[in-house]
């Protein structure tokens, strides 16, 4: 048998390394993964124009908020895959588009006010993101 064996290139087995706070970490970013796209279809429906009632209605947005579903559309599920696989540049791209959403949310309110309650979401995930890197980073420190 050679030197190198798949079973322990497996990510099960990478995961088995990490201590306690890091793997609770690649976890809650996988977590952090599936709802950046679920959020991605969301803003994908709207603009196809999925839905009922005038809110779903793209063509009938503020050019503010079509620029936001627009912008979500494209980084949400880009920023989702990215943390999926665990790769570094997605949590940069992820906080990214959550600062973008922030910032447009509150300088152009108008019609984004079904766009809040992902804002407020992701801004709570960003939180516990900040809380959960803290303690990894403790607990690779005291290592």
């Amino acid at each position: 048998m050679s030197h190198y064996d798949p079973i322990d290139a497996s990510a099960r087995a990478h995961m088995e390394r990490l201590s306690p706070w890091r793997r609770r970490l690649v976890f809650f970013l996988r977590a952090v993964a599936f709802f950046l796209l679920l959020e991605g279809v969301y803003h994908w429906a709207v603009i196809c124009g999925i839905g009922d009632g005038n809110e779903t209605r793209f063509e009938t947005l503020p050019v503010t908020a079509q620029g936001v579903v627009i912008w979500s559309a494209i980084i949400d599920p880009i920023a989702g895959v990215g943390l999926w696989l665990g790769a570094g540049w997605a949590v940069v791209l992820w906080l990214l588009a959550t600062a973008t959403q922030v910032v447009v949310g509150m300088w152009a309110p108008d019609g984004l006010s079904r766009l809040l309650v992902f804002t407020l979401f992701e801004v709570a995930l960003v939180v516990a993101y900040a809380i959960l890197s803290i303690r990894a980073a403790r607990e690779s420190d005291q290592d």
